[in-house]
């Protein structure tokens, strides 16, 4: 492939820390890279010093007519993306390629919402044939897993290239650099100099917004972001006390949470729980920091899991398939009760380990992405 113009474009985060590995790869090879982003995925590119263009300011009504006309007149050589559930941007550029002759690949980032993140612009929500479903030429794909998941909706089988995927290669790079001097210094901080406190790490994702934006209930798993913050908070504030132990709650917010999102579900705290709300702080380094990660489903539970750090998934009130690979495989079960939850946190606050799943990540995804890329003709 070298020398030929690839574009890439992505908006989520998950996308977005999915396809920006390959980037220099692809460029050290003698290949034009031209980076557009949308949202979310500008502060990414700019935080790691990776010159993008808003993709707004190119395709400004953000219609599938104007992007056939952003393609046609970019005339790139193939088309690398993220994958997005509410934003269509990338669905659009997909058809354009199609429309343009032109090869278009998806990196998948994990093992959720296959389909919410395919379906056309006006689709079905509930449900539907697969022929309904918006897909490139190729997805870059976790496992086998994944790839019988996809082929169950119906997306055929030779589209799916099982690589690994280069965001899980980065976390392990990038996890295993920190001292223990610099993991040290970020508990002291996050603690506030309390000695024996410890760090529990709560992941924020989005659920309800995200919902609403697709036109879905905001409880749609049975629960939302907002109610299992309270149900932690509420089993933290009572074990804490009951134990005379101190915890520090770190709310790690996604970047699609507005500053003050559970600003209601934190209005009361005792003492023994000091909540830190943070959106800045490398995430490697806070899960190597953290005594536990808590969330529903987010990608930082498998950024824990790779960086081997303990974690648990709380899901109060599920009502359909469990969204978090772990369960699917029959790996780790998820907390689904407010009784549970309390069993656990006790069991770790009382010095007994936490679940870790053996979970086989198909590390060294960039160089196979890079290489397949190199030489498809």
């Amino acid at each position: 492939m070298k020398g030929r113009r690839v574009l890439f474009f992505s908006r989520d985060p998950g996308g977005t820390n999915a396809i920006m590995p390959l980037i220099g790869p692809l460029r050290s090879l003698g290949n034009e890279v031209s980076i557009y982003g949308k949202d979310a995925a500008l502060s990414i590119y700019r935080k790691k010093n990776i010159d993008c263009l808003d993709i707004c300011d190119t395709i400004r009504s953000g219609t599938q007519e104007e992007t056939d006309e952003f393609v046609r007149r970019a005339r790139p050589d193939l088309i690398v993306t993220g994958t997005s559930s509410e934003d269509f941007t990338e669905r659009h550029l997909w058809r354009a390629a199609e429309r343009a002759k032109i090869a278009s690949f998806a990196v998948l980032d994990q093992w959720t919402n296959y389909r919410l993140r395919l379906i056309p612009e006006g689709g079905d929500l509930s449900g539907g044939a697969s022929s309904e479903l918006v897909v490139p030429s190729f997805f870059f794909i976790m496992d086998e897993f994944a790839r019988n998941e996809m082929c169950a909706l119906g997306i055929d089988r030779e589209k799916l290239i099982v690589s690994g995927q280069p965001f899980f290669d980065y976390i392990r790079k990038t996890g295993n650099r920190f001292t223990t001097e610099e993991i040290e210094k970020l508990r002291h901080e996050l603690t506030a100099g309390r000695e024996h406190s410890h760090v529990f790490l709560f992941a924020s994702q989005p659920i309800a917004s995200i919902h609403r934006k697709n036109g879905m209930a905001e409880d749609y798993w049975g629960y939302t972001e907002e109610t299992i913050l309270r149900s932690v908070v509420t089993c933290l504030s009572k074990l804490t006390e009951q134990l005379a132990t101190e915890v520090t709650l770190v709310l790690r917010l996604h970047p699609k949470d507005k500053p003050n999102v559970y600003e209601n579900a934190l209005a009361s705290v005792p003492d023994s729980l000091k909540v830190v709300v943070d959106r800045e702080i490398d995430s490697s380094l806070l899960l190597k920091a953290s005594d536990l990660v808590i969330g529903m489903f987010s990608m930082l539970l498998l950024e824990a899991a790779i960086l081997e750090r303990r974690f648990i998934s709380v899901q109060i009130g599920l009502k359909r398939e469990n969204p978090l690979i772990f369960d699917r495989m029959g790996l780790v079960r998820s907390i689904l009760t407010e009784q549970e939850l309390e069993k656990t946190l006790r069991g770790i606050l009382s010095g007994k380990n936490g679940e870790f799943p053996n979970l086989n990540f198909n590390f060294g995804a960039t160089e196979r992405i890079t290489n397949y890329l190199e030489g498809y003709r």
